[in-house]
């Protein structure tokens, strides 16, 4: 299925990264996949984990977060500071999103390890690229989705998704990319 390109955003900011910080949270986030919460309501240890690191408690929506402790663990493991974080230390997309205008404004391209953005209102859901296809398909790496059935941004925990940067998800519009340089 084509996606009529004009309906939908095509903004990408671009945010210095630490190579090495980037490649650890890549890998880290791989290593994710296959984490289920414990009840079905955004809980379980490792759930906890990624809401402990934007300072939230269990019961919220973790897609942000599990992108956020991606890097904090990293920036950890690395022995880096974590001023190096990208990104904004934020369990909100919508936020984490604005704040990332402050990086530089490039081509909507998708690459490796961007960060792809759905909004409706205020909410919305953000998941990493792990492999880019052609026709605007990538697989992705989303903390707080399905593993294909049911809601995609309230799901059940950590999964590979086939996604289209042109394509709505449920009800919301994609918002951008957050990329690197």
């Amino acid at each position: 299925m084509l996606f009529p390109i004009c309906l939908f955003s095509q903004v990408k900011y671009e945010l210095h990264c630490n190579k090495e910080l980037l490649s650890k949270s890549h890998e880290l986030a791989l290593s994710q996949v296959g984490v289920k919460e414990a009840t079905g309501k955004n809980d379980g240890k490792q759930v906890e984990k990624y809401l402990a690191s934007v300072n939230l408690s269990k019961g919220n929506p973790y897609c942000a977060a599990g992108q956020y402790w991606c890097f904090k663990e990293g920036a950890r493991l690395l022995k880096l500071d974590e001023f190096l974080i990208p990104i904004y230390k934020t369990g909100s997309t919508y936020l984490m999103f604005n704040k990332a205008k402050l990086g530089r404004k490039v081509r909507y391209k998708p690459k490796k390890n961007d960060l792809l953005f759905w909004i409706v209102t205020t909410t919305g859901h953000v998941e990493r690229i792990d492999s880019v296809m052609k026709g605007g398909w990538v697989r992705t790496i989303g903390f707080n989705t399905s593993s294909g059935k049911g809601n995609q941004r309230e799901g059940e925990g950590v999964y590979l998704r086939k996604r289209n940067i042109y394509s709505p998800l449920s009800r919301m519009k994609v918002r951008g990319l957050i990329g690197w340089n």
